[in-house]
């Protein structure tokens, strides 16, 4: 039988003669092509016919579906479980470089709500990384394309030689027994409309890449004129500064729901003179914004927004210093309440809550560090329904508080906490609820992911997120219920997925928008308690990504000391979830992602001296002088996976190699200066979790009962530490590797 290949083309051709015999060469060679032709007399050459390569399913490749083949060579699919995917059979040819879309027909007899696309080689290894997803495809009983355009990450992995494959997913909300239907399965050249669309894209991404550039000049930019201080006060706002050159110059606010890169002209009500090459400026502390006939405006505290300099222009304004915040000056209304010393003792937990175990175990465990997740949309809302009853007023708009939420999950867990001396971060997590303040708090951006990056690009949003805090603060800066330290959402560097403001968000201008969130937090803690600080939350990448669509860490990192630098330092830390490459696996001293080296892709609990060494280099200390010290503050070592519990039983030898991979990690953790504390994650195992990372076993199946690894963090850090780690041999286990590296 004789294999045939599809030739696409589009080229313009003098005459029909000509094309004839283009088709009878081809089909002589066993290809078949098609042919979009035009006769084009100024035209004297024929373009090249692209290579449409034909691709088909291996059946033998699936997960959680069936796979049956009919005459007519479509493939008939049914949804056996969650997860459902499937590989295609390796390429018998190299994908020529202009077949940029993987394409199908198809009918479903429900909706594909999404796809994804992962380049797999020859042993059908997946690229995570530069995997794709595709649009919704509705439940439809004719056929019709199904298109994903895969240029960019195409040239980003190289995929496309001899021999590898491709993984296709079919959704993750599936109905079981769901029939899809799929034929003509090829890598193929754009047509005309995805072409346009490829075009319209690339024209985003270049205006992208230009406000990217201009942020990153900005960072850059050794400025002559500048912002000395920014002060807040009670009722006031005072800003001193400096100015250089030629023209005439005004200082301008920069509230924070505004954007200095988009600014070509200051807004009058943003506008403040200024005379001579010096100056001193009072405003008072509150304004109202937008105020029209018909609007009273919105309230707008000035405490959160930063000031530059420009020089005043025809048609336009120009930027003639970094933007500053106020930073450490500001009036503090609150006990005064001391910092909470963790020296000697860096253990802590991660994610307590409102449990019966919490006192017993911050006792037995000789606990010192905590963190709590908090998220604003479950108790502050803008209408007054259901339990979000209590009246509260921020900058003339009056929110709803929901006191039972906050008593029965914060206060109790907080107050326990601060009873023995415990440090406690909050994690402030935007969580799309469904109420009427959340959808103020989610970026206009948002496309996907568990948590949104707040909107912080309207006043009333600004104010809704402010207003959060204010209450928070304020409620949790008591020596009786306090909470000293604030992460600002989490794994900041998987913005895609865990603080999503959207798809291809360049890292610089993800980080402006971050930066803005981490100021408020900042700043509005500070009128509370001075001593107060912000986490970075990041995850165990470093040079490398650690999720499909992440960001560096190192790269966060750098651009956060721009910032602070550019705009005012504030004291800021890393909060890092060091988990190993695999996180069940307990013999973390193994991992080789993990490099004793400034240029490792990973840092996990084998190489904890990556960060220490990071915080200690001057360039990166608060100031210069100050070291921002590291909270672990999602971060343990597994005892495998669910399914090696059988019977309810676990493995021995696992949960031993998990206590003394906590021991070889206590060791760096508790000999590093730049690490200040452990919050271990998880308190207990956890079945939605696909490790056993807890201290305790289940809480349902087995009654949180304590696993070894439990008894070592108690021992950990006390006079029994030395003679406990010898008795169990832990070093002897570790090998080698025991002890603190040095890093290149």
């Amino acid at each position: 039988m004789l294999s045939i290949v599809r030739f696409d083309c589009s080229t313009q051709i003098k005459n029909i003669q000509e094309m004839k015999k283009i088709i009878m060469a081809l089909a002589g060679a066993a290809v078949l092509a098609s042919c979009e032709t035009t006769t084009s007399p100024g035209i004297d050459h024929v373009q090249e016919p692209s290579i449409e390569v034909k691709m088909a399913i291996d059946e033998e490749s699936v997960n959680s579906l069936t796979v049956e083949t009919t005459e007519d060579s479509t493939w008939i699919i049914t949804i056996t479980d969650g997860d459902p995917y499937l590989f295609l059979k390796p390429l018998e040819m190299d994908v020529p470089a202009e077949n940029k879309a993987f394409a199908f027909e198809y009918k479903a007899e429900n909706t594909i709500d999404k796809t994804q696309v992962f380049f797999a080689d020859e042993n059908q290894e997946v690229d995570i990384i530069n995997s794709v997803f595709g649009k919704s495809a509705p439940a439809t009983d004719e056929w019709s394309p199904y298109p994903i355009r895969l240029t960019k990450q195409l040239k980003a992995s190289g995929w496309g030689k001899k021999g590898e494959t491709m993984r296709l997913d079919l959704g993750e909300s599936i109905v079981k027994g769901n029939k899809i239907h799929i034929r003509n399965i090829v890598m193929r050249t754009l047509n005309a409309e995805e072409q346009a669309e490829e075009d319209a894209e690339n024209a985003a991404v270049a205006d992208k890449e230009a406000y990217e550039q201009g942020i990153k000049d900005y960072l850059a930019t050794d400025w002559q004129s500048g912002i000395t201080s920014v002060s807040v006060l009670a009722d006031k706002v005072e800003i001193t500064g400096t100015v250089s050159g030629e023209g005439q110059f005004f200082l301008a606010e920069i509230p924070l729901f505004e954007d200095i890169f988009s600014m070509d002209k200051v807004p009058q009500e943003y506008r403040h003179d200024i005379t001579g090459t010096s100056f001193d400026v009072t405003l008072d502390r509150s304004v109202v914004y937008g105020a029209s006939e018909g609007s009273a405006g919105a309230g707008y505290d000035r405490l959160l927004s930063k000031w530059a300099v420009f020089r005043a222009g025809q048609d336009s304004d120009e930027l003639v210093s970094s933007a500053v915040y106020a930073g450490d000056n500001i009036a503090s209304n609150g006990p005064g309440l001391p910092r909470i010393d963790l020296t000697g003792n860096k253990k802590g937990l991660g994610g307590i809550v409102n449990n019966a175990l919490l006192e017993t175990d911050i006792v037995d465990l000789g606990l010192k560090s905590a963190t709590i997740n908090i998220i604003p949309a479950l108790f502050i809302n803008t209408v007054q329904t259901g339990s979000y009853t209590t009246a509260y007023e921020y900058e003339g708009t009056t929110y709803y508080i929901d006191e039972t939420y906050l008593s029965s999950n914060i206060d109790n867990p907080v107050q326990v906490a601060s009873k023995y001396g415990v440090s406690v971060a909050g994690i402030v997590l935007m969580q799309l609820t469904g109420n009427e303040i959340s959808n103020l708090f989610r970026h206009p951006d948002y496309t996907d992911g568990v948590y949104s990056m707040p909107n912080m690009t309207t006043p009333e949003a600004v104010n809704a997120y402010a207003a959060a805090m204010e209450y928070l603060a304020d409620r949790y800066s008591k020596e009786s219920m306090r909470i000293s330290h604030w992460i600002v959402h989490n794994e900041v560097d998987g913005g895609s997925h865990w603080t999503n403001m959207g798809a291809d968000v360049l890292v610089a201008t993800y980080m402006d928008t971050y930066v803005k969130s981490m100021r408020l937090v900042y700043n509005i803690a500070h009128q509370y308690d001075s001593n107060s600080q912000v986490f970075v939350s990041l995850s165990h990448g470093w040079t490398e990504e650690a999720g499909g669509g992440w960001y560096k860490v190192v790269d966060i990192l750098d651009l956060l000391n721009g910032f602070s630098k550019a705009e005012g330092d504030f004291y800021w830390a890393p909060a890092y979830h060091s988990y190993g490459s695999s996180l069940s696996d307990p013999d973390v001293w193994e991992d080789d992602e993990a490099q004793f080296s400034m240029d490792t892709p990973y840092v996990t609990m084998k190489n904890l001296e990556v960060l220490d060494k990071w915080v200690k280099t001057t360039e990166n200390m608060y100031k210069g002088t100050s070291m921002r010290k590291v909270w672990l503050s999602e971060a343990g070592v597994g005892s495998g996976v669910p399914d090696d519990v059988k019977d309810g039983v676990y493995p021995e030898d696992k949960l031993a190699l998990q206590a003394a991979g906590f021991a070889y990690c206590w060791i760096k953790i508790n000999g590093l200066e730049g690490i200040e504390a452990l919050q271990w994650h998880n308190w207990m195992d956890n079945q939605s979790e696909g490790a056993l990372l807890g201290l305790r076993k289940y809480g349902d199946t087995h009654q949180a009962e304590p696993k070894p690894v439990w008894t070592t963090y108690q021992k950990a850090g006390t006079s029994e530490e030395s003679t406990y780690f010898e008795s169990e041999g832990y070093k002897a286990t570790v090998g080698d590797a025991w002890g603190i590296k040095e890093v290149l």
